[in-house]
């Protein structure tokens, strides 16, 4: 009997011993891929992911995208150009020094200034017109125009020490010396393309993280990620295969969840320049004009995508058809659009009103490891528009490559995701003509332009009552559509595996971190 009991005991202890363990570290395998630990260099989904974790800015957006306090515990709209923030007070950096209203004015004016940024923090912060403190816990910030989302886009700038903001370069941040926050973690190590490995920051002002150490480590592959979750060597990971989903949801190790994304998969099409790099005669031989200028072209394109054939069978449900920037369940989106319903036949028609019957030959550039099922999606199209009359080709190549080289205009048609928290940033940035000056089109990488839809918008962002404001931003998402700014395709829906015990709180936004993973109580 004694035996039993010591062997019991010893066994009992062994499993209270490795619970203890596990509640201690946390192992990511995710897809998103860091690039950089400057958090004003790239706005994008794997920066916005890694750095909310290490970095704070004076509002956050809680899981259902709405403003919560975080450096700054209330915010007032004074008037109409003039806001008042209280910041917390008692708040330090990793390093040990203190937050102060000072870090916040030097970090705003260093956003701006951040050389060769694939999309700038810059939008953000561009209408301010002045900032000034009132004694160590206020600041007050003019605009130089009324601006009634100024609280949501400063939530995407992330505040570091002013001695850091008024010297520190981007390879700064990308060595660590430079990445001090005053967020739940700090960064313990980083390797590009590899690994962020994380300490907990014992003294962080809203209280201690579950995770003493936590582990990111990008496996680009879905099915790779998938494997190291099945061995063990990673505890949850983001957008499984969708083919091992139904695997993994039999497997009574673990446990899945999922949840609607803010963010639409889209095309975006070359129609500003009279000569385009990736369109040309079916033979190869120069064009006379670029197809794509005509809006009828763009709509054909459009329409001759089956949306329920990719969303169904493709991404086997964990997508929907989409008909703008975001769901229409965001204050702003139109009610009135739809996604576009496969009709070969009309864009056939629409072709050859467009003087294009005979068809031409174009290149759809993707990635092929950033999001689930990248190059498939765009062989699918593109032999969706081969069925259309087009020569069609695809080009998938890295997303560490893409961006730099979409920025560049080096394309003719591209695939991309784009999210948003609400519906008025995306329309500035992806579809304004470029203006540095107000922030908008930092995303435009087609430099796509539309003078109405630029008046609508610019309405609507300076107007500072939420229903005239929305009522502005439905017209400007509703003429863009019209002229096939861009074409929809998907909203995608994430799709989280995790070790049983562990419990992961679905993000609209592409994130995936340790804030969205808790033990289960």
């Amino acid at each position: 009997m004694s035996i039993r009991f010591v062997a019991a005991a010893l066994a009992f202890l062994s499993c209270v011993l490795s619970t203890w363990s596990g509640a201690q570290t946390l192992t990511l395998g995710t897809k998103l891929e860091l690039n950089t630990l400057d958090p004003h260099f790239f706005n994008a989904f794997p920066t916005g992911s890694s750095h909310s974790t290490i970095y704070e800015a004076l509002v956050s957006n809680d899981e259902n995208q709405k403003l919560q306090p975080a450096l700054a515990t209330s915010w007032k709209i004074v008037n109409d150009t003039t806001w008042e923030f209280k910041l917390r007070k008692g708040v330090k950096f990793h390093d040990g020094s203190d937050f102060t209203a000072d870090d916040v004015i030097a970090t705003y004016e260093r956003v701006p200034n951040v050389p060769n940024s694939p999309n700038s923090f810059a939008q953000f912060v561009r209408g301010i017109a002045s900032i000034s403190k009132q004694g160590d816990d206020t600041l007050v910030i003019r605009t130089k125009q009324p601006n009634p989302k100024l609280a949501f886009e400063l939530s995407r700038v992330l505040i570091v020490p002013a001695k850091i903001a008024r010297s520190a370069t981007t390879a700064d941040f990308n060595s660590t010396r430079a990445a001090i926050g005053t967020g739940p973690y700090k960064v313990s190590e980083w390797v590009n393309g590899d690994r962020l490995v994380l300490t907990r920051n014992d003294a962080y002002w809203a209280g201690k993280q579950p995770w003493a150490k936590v582990t990111e480590k990008v496996i680009a592959k879905d099915p790779t990620r998938v494997a190291a979750l099945l061995t063990g060597e990673v505890d949850a990971i983001d957008l499984p295969a969708i083919a091992d989903l139904p695997r993994l949801r039999n497997d009574k190790r673990f446990t899945l969840s999922k949840g609607p994304a803010g963010l639409v998969h889209y095309i975006a099409l070359d129609s500003a320049r009279d000569v385009s790099p990736n369109v040309a005669a079916k033979d190869g031989k120069p064009l006379a004009k670029n197809p794509l200028k005509d809006s009828r072209v763009r709509k054909a394109l459009s329409l001759a995508i089956n949306r329920n054939a990719i969303t169904e069978r493709l991404m086997e449900g964990s997508a929907v058809p989409a008909s703008q920037l975001v769901p229409t369940t965001y204050p702003g989106t139109s009610q009135k659009l739809k996604p576009d319903a496969f009709d070969l036949a009309k864009a056939q028609a629409l072709l050859k009103e467009a003087g294009w019957s005979d068809g031409f030959r174009i290149v759809l550039t993707a990635t092929n490891d950033r999001y689930p099922n990248d190059a498939a999606i765009a062989q699918t199209i593109a032999q969706m528009w081969t069925k259309l009359g087009l020569k069609a080709e695809v080009e998938a190549i890295p997303g560490s490559v893409f961006f730099g080289r979409a920025s560049k205009q080096d394309f003719s048609a591209f695939a991309a995701q784009y999210g948003s928290e609400e519906a008025g940033s995306g329309i500035r940035a992806l579809i304004m003509t470029p203006d540095p000056a107000i922030g908008a089109g930092t995303a435009n990488r087609t430099r796509y332009s539309n003078s109405k839809v630029d008046a609508l918008a610019r309405e609507a962002l300076m107007q500072m009552d939420e229903t005239k404001r929305s009522a502005w931003l439905e017209k400007a998402i509703e003429v863009a559509i019209e002229d096939q700014a861009f074409i929809p395709v998907f909203y995608p829906i994430f799709d989280y595996a995790a070790k049983k015990g562990l419990k992961v709180t679905h993000r609209p936004e592409r994130r995936f971190n340790a804030l969205m993973v808790k033990p289960e109580k």
